[in-house]
């Protein structure tokens, strides 16, 4: 390993002249302009932006998008400062393949500098641009001080700003020193240095340098580095293959972190999620390439077989992790007798519910991926998943009391939408059924569904009600987007009830008591009997939730 310090304009030259490139497990560029504007500034107070790493990667020949690439250093971590950087810059990085892209990018991630703050005021304001902006000759573009070379070059620049800002000759003198003075302080943030880490190790200690280097995302960065060495081992394999059934699922709905797909192929091929513990044959492609195969049917079958029950997309659920022991416990027994789909989603939301995965979980799916592959049977299978969870199989009424926007109830917001599917609720206003179209086809790109709130809180804060109240599980329901945003908003139940016609039945799909459900009047639906409302809605939604539960464990 090395350690050295590269300025920023080095940086830069290095992305531009193909001297570093990006491997083929890189994201996109997917920071927004306020985070390349926050660079820019840390960058002029010379706050530390982090150690960049890069990777000895001569072995592996497969650009992602750089196609024909000389560089054998690879950014590992930190391609999106560097590209910030080559926007501040105005320089297109090698790897960016469209100039036309690049220059409409440029636009969108335009950074602006007063040059001239208020009197008293020595410290440069930074923002992005807006129509004031564009036309105050105080502000002025950060790429237009950046992209000059040399800082004697800053001159014509700093005396064009002073006459704009004054006509007058002897204040715009006065004034140019000032503007000169300020424009090289910002033209400073080239020479910055930034300190850079070399590695040129194997990839699999990749994987441990990022654990070691940055706790933080670890999980789904050793992913990505264990997906280089399957693309090592697999030239074009990522690019073929992977990249194309991940975009897929994600125009699905299903936009799934590397980590689980990478873990799910572990957990199937070698009955690991660990991935330390997976060795590098594993990678091979005599290796590599059935696994990838069973891989995509099992996790393909499971989204279908999840979309039955609603389960539409990965966003709903509260543990996207839970899905690796699910992917492998399908691949395993879903084709043996005795193999239920419905006893495998009861004890996949039952581990929601114990939160099992969430958070520091690679040792929980380790040992529940190894129990999978190394039990005798579907049956054995469960109960060894079943034992480890510690959490009650039923759900009390009062736990649809809480609060509905509060992380530990996410499980319990899901339930409630599974219940309300499985009863075939309908849309309030465009009467189509939750999770299908208007024509009654099943939605196939990721239905999302929109919590909203019966009683609104509008109404519910104005009568004093607390938000802990406001926000109980039991005055939640699902309905479409525009319903929700463009309907319902704010206005009281008896109200939109009468106004678009809502049925008796159409409530009570959504398990609304049949004393509500029966009746639109403003007396019953006043804010008065909220309490009774959620109380006897709690108790609805629990009974509910049991019978799906049980129902499917039979």
């Amino acid at each position: 390993m090395a350690l050295e310090q590269l300025k920023v304009r080095e940086i830069v030259k290095r992305a531009v002249s193909k001297d570093v490139d990006i491997p083929e497990f890189q994201r996109d560029f997917v920071w927004d302009p306020e985070q390349v504007k926050l660079l820019g500034e840390s960058l002029w107070r010379d706050y530390p932006v982090g150690s960049f790493l890069l990777w000895d990667a001569s072995q592996y020949q497969e650009a992602r998008i750089a196609q024909g690439a000389q560089a054998s250093q690879w950014i590992v971590d930190g391609q999106q400062r560097t590209t910030a950087l080559c926007l501040l810059l105005g320089q297109k990085p090698y790897w960016w393949a469209s100039a036309d892209d690049w220059n409409k990018e440029l636009q969108r991630y335009d950074v602006m500098v007063n040059v001239l703050p208020e009197a008293g005021n020595d410290r440069l304001e930074f923002a992005l641009p807006n129509p004031v902006r564009r036309q105050d000759p105080r502000w002025v573009s950060m790429r237009s001080i950046l992209s000059v070379e040399n800082v004697e070059d800053l001159t014509p620049l700093a005396q064009r700003l002073a006459t704009q800002v004054h006509h007058d000759p002897n204040l715009a003198l006065e004034h140019f020193a000032k503007v000169h003075a300020r424009l090289q302080r910002v033209w400073q943030i080239r020479e910055r240095e930034i300190p850079i880490i070399k590695i040129a190790h194997e990839v699999e200690d990749v994987a441990v340098i990022f654990a070691r280097l940055n706790q933080a995302g670890t999980r789904a960065r050793e992913a990505d580095v264990v997906l280089a060495l399957a693309a090592a081992r697999n030239p074009g394999w990522v690019r073929t293959d992977y990249l194309p059934y991940r975009n897929d699922l994600e125009d699905r709905g299903w936009d799934l972190d590397p980590g689980i797909l990478i873990r799910t192929m572990t957990g199937i091929g070698h009955g690991r999620a660990r991935l330390i513990e997976v060795p590098k044959v594993f990678w091979d492609p005599a290796n590599l390439q059935p696994v990838w195969k069973q891989t995509r049917d099992a996790i393909s079958d499971v989204v279908r077989r999840l979309a039955q029950f609603g389960i539409l997309t990965g966003e709903i659920l509260p543990s996207g992790n839970s899905l690796i022991p699910l992917f492998v416990l399908h691949h395993r027994w879903g084709d043996t007798r005795g193999y239920s789909f419905n006893r495998a989603l009861r004890w996949f939301l039952l581990a929601n519910r114990d939160g099992r995965y969430s958070g520091s979980a690679i040792t929980s799916l380790n040992e529940d991926v190894r129990a999978v592959a190394e039990a005798a049977g579907f049956d054995v299978a469960l109960e060894n998943l079943a034992q480890r969870l510690r959490v009650s199989q039923t759900i009390p009424d009062q736990e649809f009391l809480g609060r509905y926007d509060r992380p530990g109830n996410r499980f319990l917001r899901l339930v409630l939408y599974l219940v309300i599917f499985a009863r075939n609720g309908t849309d309030w206003v465009d009467k189509s059924r939750l999770g299908y179209d208007k024509t009654g086809s099943p939605v196939t790109t990721g239905y999302e569904p929109q919590w909203h709130h019966i009683f609104p809180r509008r109404v519910l804060r104005s009568a004093g009600v607390g938000d802990d109240d406001i926000h109980a599980l039991a005055n939640i329901t699902v309905v479409n987007e525009r319903t929700n945003i463009s309907k319902l908003a704010d206005m009281e139940p008896w109200r939109y009830i009468q106004e678009f016609g809502i049925s008796a039945d159409a409530l009570r799909s959504h398990l609304i008591p049949e004393s509500f459900a029966s009746s639109s009047g403003k007396d019953q639906w006043s804010v008065g009997r909220y309490t009774d409302f959620v109380v006897d809605r709690a108790q609805l939604l629990a009974g509910e939730a049991n019978v799906l539960l049980k129902g499917l464990g039979d």
